[in-house]
């Protein structure tokens, strides 16, 4: 049995045991609950004013695993 399923089972015997009067209130502040959520659209990405030509050029080699060990090294040479 899901993990669904067995969390609503296990308000539907809840339920059961509770007297219509109860039930009947249960079932208006979950009207309630509903209702008073807030509906929110997902935000929109905003675009940013800077053009592709200012965001820099990269070296092909920059990212080559040799040439970091290569500045690592040199880095502690030095």
């Amino acid at each position: 049995m899901s993990l669904l399923a067995h969390k609503s089972q296990h308000v539907l015997n809840i339920l059961r045991e509770l007297p219509p009067a109860k039930v009947n209130e249960v079932i208006d502040f979950a009207e309630y609950l509903k209702s008073r959520t807030r509906k929110t659209e997902p935000r929109k990405r905003k675009a940013t004013d800077l053009p592709l030509y200012h965001m820099g050029a990269v070296n092909l080699k920059a990212f080559d695993r040799t040439s970091l060990y290569g500045e690592r090294l040199d880095s502690l040479l030095a």
